[in-house]
């Protein structure tokens, strides 16, 4: 995805607005934050690898976030961080994030969190070529990885927390979290489909002969 565009700030009062680029749907793009953020919780935090967590970064992450003050972000070399202390980190973030996703199942925890998130400058409102608005995740220097996860489900959330609160829920088969109105109800992901839940298509007749 193509470089977040600042909008310029108009002479009153009103919030800066993030352009997104050109080709950019706003819907799609907070489809592209959720997936991330599943991605994260579901595969890399479960998987308490350095590599996993090196390649969400800089590709599902990197893809969806505007950095603020680029210049002055130190990066840390992968190879600096102990093993041990990634998966640390990767477990801790993902019990976090996970209970964060689930609260917002309450409305209630869900205004709370929106609040949370604005007051933290974890995402900036967006507007993508047809005026739809929404909210982009924002990096800053050194930002811990679990503002960084909820950034992206921040700017999901703030946009269509309806979701949240009728088709979010975590398998009782795996504990993956998902997003899924048929499923929700039985309480277990696509992953775990029984064989009675495939309907067999019937054979198609062969095509009458022309002429």
């Amino acid at each position: 995805m193509a470089p977040l565009v600042q909008m310029r700030r108009d002479m009153s009062s009103s919030p800066l607005v993030m352009a997104l680029p050109a080709g950019a749907r706003v819907a799609r793009f907070a489809d592209g934050c959720r997936t991330a953020a599943l991605d994260f919780v579901n595969r890399v935090g479960a998987s308490r690898g350095k590599e996993q967590l090196v390649e969400w970064l800089r590709g599902p992450y990197r893809a969806h976030v505007v950095t603020i003050a680029r210049a002055s972000h130190r990066r840390i070399a992968p190879a600096s961080l102990r093993p041990s202390s990634v998966q640390k980190l990767l477990t801790r973030t993902r019990e976090q994030v996970g209970a964060t996703m689930i609260s917002l199942t309450n409305p209630e925890e869900g205004v709370a969190f929106g609040y949370e998130a604005l007051a933290a400058g974890l995402v900036y409102r967006c507007q993508d070529a047809r005026g739809a608005q929404g909210w982009v995740p924002v990096a800053y220097p050194r930002m811990r990885l679990l503002d960084r996860v909820l950034s992206l489900v921040a700017a999901d959330h703030l946009l269509r927390a309806g979701d949240y609160e009728s088709i979010f829920f975590q398998c009782s088969a795996c504990g993956a979290l998902a997003f899924d109105a048929e499923r929700r109800g039985a309480g277990i992901c696509s992953a775990h489909v029984s064989r009675s839940d495939v309907r067999e298509l019937a054979p198609q007749q062969p095509l009458a002969a022309a002429g």
